[in-house]
């Protein structure tokens, strides 16, 4: 049991974070309906208020004029106050992205992955030349960049220093944070591609409203990132969305795991392109480019190509059987299809999908579970690790600290920032 005892500053901290939060979450606001929305002292909400508006975090835009009563200042946050970088670093392909305050995109880099790329010391170059890339395209210095989150193609186990397992390139325990904090100065945050991608849809996607929900992503690899109850569930480790290592036939295919007979094995991009070569190995479906063979059999199956369609079918039917484990399982009120396979491939498959579920889950979480595609395409991952840095920004009410062993969110005290000059102020 904690016997840590709560401060003045913790409790400034938490009101702080709450003021922000729905000023961040709802939208413009003004001090009067901030009052009311948080609960707390029409005084506290004004010291709040001005010290955010002091530092540049929140802006005055114009006048709420109510039927009685003098009009109040309508309040929004800043998006110019500083940026994020998210990083979907996967297992074929790299894209690094930098939000502004808001998380609007303003910037973009893509970097192709190559099998000899899989090494951690290989990955740290990548990924800093990409990040110094994409600040030179948006011209934004590191003192603006109020944090850099990776979402990494594995697990991310937190103990006393983060470090990152990838079986299928046999990374154990590669302190892989640490590396990067060697080449860059910017608070660096980090967790698995899923559940950054399940965060960002949460918040801005699919999933808003909802509480108790499963996001799934379908690309290379095959993971989940799970909430319950408004929270991400991660298990012990960190470690729980392995859905893509549940087994969906013993002695089934090949699994870069290692293993035999997983879902990721049956229904990721390999097995859906080994499945079409298999079918009919001489198809004009079949690129170099696993991504091209992707956009192809799309394209093939809505002309009513049969091989396109029987692929289609059969892979959608696996990933309803997988489906409905999870609702099994989990008893999710939601369920997004994500990734950049699913993406592409979601619509196409969705009717299967439902199908299969509704006659292999149980009936009682299979008549609560509604599934859906994301609605964040081919950001949502790195969008999704923007919002690592964002979580503790908005627990902060300003920047986070710079040490790269960061602590949860709810300990980290605020800072003070120094200001660029180069730093935009929206009028």
């Amino acid at each position: 049991m904690s016997t840590k005892r709560t401060t003045i500053r913790d409790v400034s901290r938490s009101n702080r974070s709450r003021v922000l939060r729905k000023l961040y979450f709802r939208g413009p606001s003004s001090r009067p309906r901030l009052t009311r929305d948080t609960g707390l002292s029409a005084a506290t909400v004004a010291t709040i208020v001005g010290e955010l508006c002091a530092e540049g975090i929140v802006l005055e835009a114009g006048l709420d004029e109510p039927e009685v009563g003098r009009p109040s200042a309508i309040l929004k946050v800043n998006p110019a106050y500083g940026s994020f970088i998210g990083v979907d670093f996967g297992n074929t392909q790299m894209r690094v992205e930098l939000f502004d305050l808001t998380l609007a995109k303003s910037a973009a880099v893509v970097v192709q992955l190559t099998p000899d790329q899989n090494e951690a010391a290989s990955l740290v170059e990548v990924i800093v030349r990409a990040v110094r890339q994409v600040q030179e395209t948006a011209g934004v210095s590191d003192e603006d960049v109020l944090g850099i989150g990776i979402g990494v193609p594995g697990i991310v186990e937190r103990s006393h220093e983060v470090s990152v397992h990838i079986a299928s390139w046999k990374w154990q325990q590669a302190p892989l944070q640490a590396m990067l904090a060697e080449h860059l100065t910017i608070p660096i945050f980090m967790d698995n591609g899923a559940n950054a991608m399940a965060q960002a849809e949460m918040w801005f996607g699919a999933g808003r409203g909802y509480h108790n929900l499963a996001v799934l992503l379908l690309g290379t690899g095959v993971g989940a990132g799970l909430f319950a109850d408004g929270s991400p569930y991660r298990g012990t480790t960190n470690a729980a969305g392995e859905w893509g290592h549940t087994t969906i036939e013993r002695n089934g295919r090949l699994c870069r795991c290692g293993r035999r007979g997983c879902l990721e094995a049956h229904v990721g991009a390999k097995a859906i392109i080994d499945r079409l070569r298999e079918s009919a190995p001489s198809s004009p479906l079949l690129r170099p480019d696993p991504t091209e063979t992707i956009v192809a059999l799309h394209e093939a199956a809505r002309t009513g190509d049969e091989t396109a369609t029987s692929v289609l079918t059969e892979t959608a039917e696996l990933l309803g059987e997988g489906i409905a484990n999870l609702i099994n399982l989990f008893n999710p009120e939601l369920v997004v299809l994500g990734g950049w396979v699913g993406v592409r491939l979601g619509g196409d498959m969705l009717p299967t999908i439902k199908r299969v579920v509704e006659t292999e889950a149980l009936p009682a979480p299979g008549r609560s579970a509604r599934i859906a595609l994301g609605q964040l395409q081919d950001d949502a991952v790195a969008m999704g690790a923007a919002t690592l840095a964002l979580e503790v920004f908005l627990a902060n009410a300003g920047p986070p600290r710079t040490s790269p062993d960061q602590p949860p969110a709810a300990e980290m005290a605020p800072v003070k920032r120094r200001h660029s000059t180069s730093r935009r102020t929206e009028q």
